[in-house]
């Protein structure tokens, strides 16, 4: 059988936000937060509570399962979550709707050496987009805006539901507790007190790539290269994390990774509950029939070459199933033309002793 997870640990190389990416972001979400807070102090007048404001990064840049886009006009996703620590009950407050407008105005009033290009009101967020200049990435930041009575409890500002609770840390803590890596939320929640623990673990996880992440990332970069209509970073994240199949071979792990996502969905009635606040919300439920076929049906595909893939002897003739669902970036170019195992051997060069003289 063909071993195809030296090619995958390359991929996974030209996938994984790279330090410098990985600083160019950090220095752009925080001239953000630096943008809302100076814009916040104009605007806040209208604000009758005088909210404290707190900021905490989310989702797949803590978690590391954050990718390179396959595409360079493609942008960079980054969540940062805006926290308005405050006493007042959902009935008190003002509306979701409120905040969302105190946000867009604080950016638009706050100052910053990078010029946005659009501010986009979402239903669970404001997303600031941003235009690369000479040659840098394109990248957008998705801010979630919360009411925090009690930071283990906060509320999501949701233009269509209103005032629901959702806490991002606790799907942080869940994604790290599969993976037993030692994150506890003290070091998102007291981070001056474990300013210096969270720093030693993020190090840490950087250096030990677990697979898991791995995998959330291959599966990433396979609705990356469809595009379409494939599912968001967090449903990937959440069937990665219920179907995880380890193995010492990254291949093998995917393969019987996604074969347990197939079984999965096509037993729970096409569901992806979330394990954590809203809990047990169903990600599929806005679905269409339409949607649902596509991905379904791309699964289906994927599944059979990963198998196939598996199956084959020789390495560039497994990589090229691989690299139709994974797209351009999987390394075939690296993978050996011939059977796995196998060995070429010049023939040996026959000497003929000349008998033709008498001894």
């Amino acid at each position: 059988m063909a071993n195809c997870n030296n090619l995958f640990s390359e991929f996974n190389k030209s996938i994984k936000l790279t330090d410098e990416r990985r600083q160019k972001l950090r220095n752009k979400r925080n001239d953000l937060r630096k943008r809302i807070e100076g814009g916040y102090g104009i605007v806040k007048a209208s604000d009758r509570y005088d909210h404290e404001l707190k900021f905490q990064t989310q989702g797949s840049f803590i978690m590391d399962t954050i990718i390179s886009p396959e595409d360079k006009n493609c942008e960079y996703d980054l969540d940062d979550g805006l926290y308005f620590i405050g006493s007042a009950s959902r009935n008190d407050r003002p509306v979701p709707a409120t905040f969302h407008n105190w946000v867009i105005k604080s950016i638009k009033e706050g100052k910053s050496d990078n010029q946005y290009e659009e501010i986009i009101d979402k239903y669970t967020c404001v997303r600031v987009k941003y235009k690369g200049n000479n040659g840098d990435f394109n990248y957008h930041i998705d801010i979630p805006i919360y009411y925090a009575r009690n930071l283990n409890n906060p509320d999501l500002a949701h233009l269509n539901s209103g005032w629901i609770e959702s806490n991002p840390i606790d799907f942080i803590v869940w994604f790290e507790k599969l993976i037993e890596s030692g994150f506890r939320q003290e070091f998102i929640l007291e981070r001056k007190l474990y300013s210096d623990e969270y720093q030693n673990w993020f190090s840490d996880i950087r250096k030990k790539d677990h697979q898991l992440r791995k995998i959330v990332r291959y599966l990433k970069a396979w609705g990356d290269h469809l595009d379409g209509e494939m599912p968001p970073g967090i449903v990937m994240t959440i069937l990665a994390g219920y179907n995880y199949k380890s193995n010492e071979r990254d291949d093998i792990s995917l393969k019987e990774t996604l074969i347990n996502i197939q079984s999965y969905l096509k037993n729970n009635g096409f569901k992806c509950p979330r394990p954590t606040s809203p809990k047990d919300e169903d990600l599929f439920k806005n679905y269409t029939p339409e949607q649902k076929d596509f991905f379904l049906n791309e699964l289906d595909e994927f599944v059979t070459s990963a198998k196939q893939a598996i199956e084959l002897e020789n390495q560039k003739s497994a990589c090229r199933k691989w690299q139709k669902h994974l797209g351009d970036r999987f390394p075939c170019f690296l993978a050996k033309d011939e059977i796995e195992g196998s060995k070429s051997y010049a023939a040996p060069t026959i000497i003929k002793s000349d008998n033709s003289k008498s001894a």
